[in-house]
């Protein structure tokens, strides 16, 4: 038996099992995650920008920020193949009927809805995909609550936090891997079990 490939395998699952929704398996707490953001959203002040220059202003604010560049860098360290613009563009979706999306990235630039989407949170919930979650796992809801401490305040982080727990989204730190030797313990431990 090839051991070595089993465990990295069970590496490859522990991974997605902890970051439900990254790059290659399918977002599968994204609807869970726009509900808690919803009713997070029915709850607090989100300010309007009055058009998409005023929005992309804001933007230029946040990356300029201290709390960006540690994000930024944070992310860099986590996995640089999946860091996107360090400052994308703020753009007006194309067609603004307010139907569909209120805000998109494809990492390189933040496309809002000028009827819908030129609020405060939205911007925020889309700048923190171009930080390298292009999902609505566990590492991008972490980094979400980051941004909305130092962007909204600590009241409004406090809340959206609630409201992904009483989902059962988990945000905080990722559980570590069972290193080789205890992997292969209970491996074993297994196969003698079923004979």
């Amino acid at each position: 038996m090839n051991y070595g490939l089993r465990y990295k395998t069970y590496l490859l699952k522990h991974e997605q099992k902890q970051n439900r929704g990254a790059i290659g398996s399918r977002d599968s707490e994204r609807l869970k995650c726009y509900r808690a953001e919803w009713s997070f959203e029915s709850q607090v002040d989100n300010p309007v920008f009055k058009d998409i220059k005023d929005a992309e202003r804001y933007a230029k604010k946040i990356y300029k920020s201290k709390t960006w560049q540690k994000l930024w860098e944070r992310s860099v360290n986590l996995d640089v193949s999946r860091i996107m613009a360090a400052s994308p563009p703020i753009v007006a979706k194309q067609r603004s009927s307010g139907r569909g999306t209120m805000g998109h990235t494809n990492g390189f630039s933040v496309t809002l809805d000028t009827k819908v989407g030129l609020n405060k949170y939205t911007l925020l919930h889309e700048l923190t995909h171009c930080l390298g979650h292009m999902h609505h796992g566990r590492s991008f809801r972490k980094t979400l609550l980051d941004m909305v401490g130092a962007f909204m305040g600590a009241e409004e982080k406090k809340l959206l936090k609630a409201e992904f727990k009483k989902r059962k989204l988990a945000c905080g730190e990722a559980r570590k891997p069972m290193d080789y030797d205890t992997w292969l313990a209970s491996v074993k431990r297994m196969e003698k079990i079923r004979g």
